[in-house]
């Protein structure tokens, strides 16, 4: 169940691909996911279609692409079809090898603008923005997707109206994350669900939701009948993970770094993110990010306070020579 996808135009080796993380998704983590792990494509942070459209000057966090990187999904977060189609012609710009329209985000501030989640309960607005998205992209016939939630427990039922919706319009492939906008992550992804849609469709649809090892990727495949699985918590500080499940999954033996080794990637994120945004910023980013290189320790607390405490990039040096050894 592991192995090649075709998605619009574009066919890729593996169909395990790096989802989407606010505050995550920049570059740096990108290039490593596909230097160790080599997933189909990474997503981007969500971007606001509204500043792509009317801002000129554009964060470097949000608009660089590493030359070195592999294919990029870039996604969008907007309600407005005119603003939309400009910021898809932009992201091109931008290096953009695939275009996501968010409908999942459970954020109110994005929900009140009529954006992310919201959008599931607006089919014909998401039919608009997809043929905005599409007639956008007519020159270069990049394949343009959306990523939606299924209905949980909920009495009225959008979900599969909205991605028949959107297939109807053009989107190329559907991403399915497994919950409801209003459940968090202590509440088991709905496969179910998402077989229901891939049932109903006739374009690829990518599942997601709860899968971090081989085991979990594979049930995800098999009870859902997708095309492909997106990993996205746990992609974070395993940037040989879609490495190992490809592995696993062909009965072959995978080798994860040793705890010297993983410290030295947590260093090279944290120096490319402050080549990015500055030692300051990236600094405190990093705080939080070093506790998912620490999941092999077995009592990572003192690394944390450490970390806690960091206020410059040497100060994260310190903490992998005291504890990643």
């Amino acid at each position: 169940m592991i192995g090649p996808i075709i998605l619009g135009n574009k066919t890729f080796a593996s169909n395990l691909i790096q989802g989407p993380m606010a505050g995550y998704s920049c570059w740096p983590m990108r290039l490593l996911a596909q230097q160790w792990g080599q997933p189909a494509f990474c997503y981007t942070e969500m971007l606001s279609a509204k500043n792509l459209a009317t801002h000129r000057e554009i964060e470097p966090r949000f608009r660089v692409k590493d030359p070195n990187e592999g294919t990029l999904c870039v996604q969008l977060s907007g309600s407005n079809p005119d603003e939309l189609s400009r910021a898809t012609e932009r992201v091109i710009g931008f290096g953009a090898d695939l275009i996501d329209l968010n409908c999942g985000c459970p954020v109110d501030k994005i929900r009140k603008k009529g954006a992310g989640s919201k959008l599931l309960e607006q089919p014909t607005l998401l039919a608009q923005l997809v043929k905005a998205m599409k007639l956008a992209t007519s020159a270069t016939d990049i394949p343009i997707s959306i990523k939606i939630r299924v209905d949980g427990d909920q009495t009225v039922q959008y979900s599969k109206t909205a991605a028949l919706r959107a297939q109807d319009a053009g989107v190329n492939f559907i991403a399915i994350h497994g919950r409801h906008w209003t459940e968090d992550y202590d509440v088991p992804c709905r496969q179910d669900q998402i077989a229901e849609i891939v049932s109903a469709l006739t374009i690829p649809v990518i599942a997601s939701g709860d899968a971090q090892d081989t085991a979990s990727t594979l049930q995800l495949l098999k009870n859902t009948g997708a095309a492909g699985v997106m990993i996205a918590r746990a992609g974070v500080g395993q940037p040989w993970l879609f490495a190992k499940i490809r592995a696993e999954a062909a009965g072959e033996k995978f080798v994860v770094p040793d705890i010297h080794s993983i410290g030295q990637l947590f260093l090279q994120h944290a120096k490319d993110l402050v080549s990015l945004e500055g030692e300051k910023i990236a600094v405190l980013q990093c705080r939080k990010l070093i506790k998912y290189y620490a999941r092999p320790l077995e009592n990572n607390t003192p690394l944390l306070n450490h970390a806690n405490l960091a206020e410059r990039y040497d100060d994260l040096v310190s903490c992998v020579v005291n504890y990643f050894r």
